[in-house]
């Protein structure tokens, strides 16, 4: 009985047990790496479908992709093909991440959804998706962060999933929007004497200020450069909230508020007389903090188009004469690698105009629809010495075929001095010419 055979009974006999017994020895572990120890229970981890999966999990460490937010992606995983994906992109504090995602697979099969940050030189787990591929996670700081997603072992999985951010907080004042933000925090007053500690918010007179989070009135008073002033505090995070210049405190001391409650009513108190009415608002931690991304929204995410499956069948190339595989999905993203024409490329999944690709080297990244094509017919060619069909292109793969000094092959594709190719019989691989 062969070993793969072995492991995928195995595979099987862990999906459908739901991890019961593992979740009740390493309740720490995320379900990623309590996978990774069911495999090294059963002594499968050494073998080469289990070594391939682990080395695609840390590879995707390493060779991510960049994005902005929002980012919507669908894709593609192959049972025969042990691969991760992963994406790179950045923070701020005050900012929640937001995670969904969508599955289709055989019944029990999972995907494991794990976010990272980077600290101390190196990316750090943070927390991990549950069951239904959802995510949230609310920053303090500016971070640097990478989601990792991937399949167990032996599972063939369509995938699209979608990573967005939202602010921490409620717009203090009703109605607003990211327009109403008219001054920031760090501008300078009184000639540059002092600097702006938090952000102003415009609207009419008398339009309503809520509690931008859950919290108690911790102070209600006036003051000659904030003229009629609130105080509150979020027991939750920490924060003491500042709100000046109103028209009106409708709030007293010690009284609990709920996200949205109304405490006052927007006006031009104190220094900010001879200005159109506003909100000052300030957020508090031991020091000020800049509110900005605590308040701003994103733009919706455009309806990306549905995954085409039909690409998983077929090889493809770069159809034109140069391709730039970029590091996202846009003009703007890094050059990763200059694609000639005729290079190979494995589409694994596409983000509106783009398609992501996995390179014969196993490296991914970004191309544009409009440069890739399949690789129906090719050029053909006589071996001119005894040559062996691999299965991927390096010298370790699995052999498919032993071909003779002049068997006619028909090169579909290529990377570097590598190509893929086609024999008279049908058969499909790689040689290392």
């Amino acid at each position: 009985m062969s070993k793969l055979y072995i492991l995928g009974v195995v595979v099987l006999l862990i999906a459908c047990n739901s991890f019961h017994s593992l979740q009740s020895g390493f309740v720490r572990k995320s379900p990623y790496e309590q996978y990774r120890k069911s495999l090294e229970d059963a002594n499968l981890l050494a073998t080469p479908m289990a070594t391939a999966w682990v080395d695609a999990g840390r590879r995707s460490l390493y060779d991510s992709i960049q994005i902005n937010l929002p980012f919507s992606e669908a894709g593609v995983f192959q049972a025969a093909e042990p691969q991760a994906r992963s994406y790179t992109f950045a923070v701020k504090d005050g900012q929640v991440l937001k995670v969904t995602g969508m599955l289709k697979a055989q019944a029990n099969a999972r995907i494991f959804l794990d976010l990272f940050v980077w600290k101390d030189t190196t990316w750090t787990q943070v927390t991990h998706a549950d069951s239904a591929l959802t995510l949230s996670y609310e920053f303090d700081r500016d971070a640097q962060c990478l989601l990792r997603l991937q399949p167990e072992l032996l599972v063939n999985a369509y995938y699209s999933v979608t990573i967005s951010l939202t602010p921490v907080l409620v717009n203090p004042v009703m109605g607003a929007s990211n327009r109403s933000i008219g001054s920031f925090y760090g501008d300078t007053r009184d000639g540059g004497k002092r600097k702006h500690e938090g952000v102003d918010i415009f609207a009419p007179k008398g339009t309503p200020i809520v509690a931008p989070a859950a919290g108690v009135v911790t102070r209600v008073g006036t003051s000659n450069l904030g003229g009629k002033v609130v105080w509150m505090q979020d027991g939750k995070r920490g924060h003491s909230y500042y709100f000046a210049h109103l028209d009106e405190q409708l709030v007293k001391p010690g009284q609990k508020l709920e996200q949205g409650d109304t405490l006052g009513l927007v006006g031009n108190t104190g220094n900010a007389r001879t200005t159109p009415a506003h909100l000052h608002f300030g957020i508090y931690q031991a020091r000020a903090k800049d509110p900005i991304h605590y308040l701003l929204t994103q733009d919706a995410l455009k309806g990306d188009s549905p995954l085409d499956t039909l690409f998983q069948e077929q090889v493809y190339r770069v159809t034109a004469k140069k391709s730039m595989l970029r590091t996202g999905p846009g003009v703007k993203y890094a050059l990763k690698e200059m694609l000639g024409k005729n290079d190979y490329v494995k589409i694994v999944a596409q983000s509106d105009a783009w398609y992501r690709v996995v390179l014969a080297d196993e490296r991914q990244g970004y191309v544009e629809k409009k440069l890739v094509g399949e690789a129906i017919k090719g050029k053909a060619r006589k071996l001119d010495a005894p040559a062996v069909l691999l299965s991927h292109n390096n010298g370790q793969s699995v052999p498919l075929a032993y071909l003779d000094k002049a068997t006619a092959v028909e090169i579909l594709a290529s990377y570097k001095s590598s190509h893929f190719v086609r024999t008279k019989g049908g058969q499909v691989g790689w040689l290392l010419l």
